[in-house]
């Protein structure tokens, strides 16, 4: 009967261990400006050194209506690699979006013809 009592007890111990260490990593998620002060634009790349992206953080793409746009293909990357936008994904033009990042690989493209290719994209993490 003890041994039923120490098992409960351990598995409400890794309950509580668990829940801690997630919520830890939410208390500490970042939310990062993608392009830091130049915003959603080219050459992504150097601006994520140093950073360490990672899932449950923010990103947030600042850009300007009449030059950019954003589309996020979360979680194919198909559509990345082949930089298309999929049918019924939603363009974003607010100059001022927002996403969480969630599981597996986020990515984020320009639908604006030519930009994708020359580098207006992104996947964390």
């Amino acid at each position: 009967m003890s041994n039923g009592r120490s098992n409960n007890a351990m598995v409400t111990s890794m309950l509580l261990f668990s829940m801690c260490i997630f919520y830890l990593e939410m208390v500490h998620a970042e939310i990062y400006t993608v392009g830091g002060k130049k915003g959603w634009t080219y050459n992504l790349a150097s601006w994520t050194q140093g950073k360490h992206v990672k899932i449950g953080d923010r990103v947030v793409f600042k850009y300007s209506p009449q030059k950019h746009d954003m589309v996020a293909v979360m979680g194919d990357k198909s559509a990345y690699d082949k930089r298309i936008t999929p049918p019924k994904t939603i363009v974003y033009n607010t100059r001022n979006d927002e996403f969480l990042l969630s599981g597996g690989v986020n990515y984020f493209i320009s639908n604006i013809p030519g930009q994708c290719e020359a580098g207006l994209k992104r996947g964390w993490p």
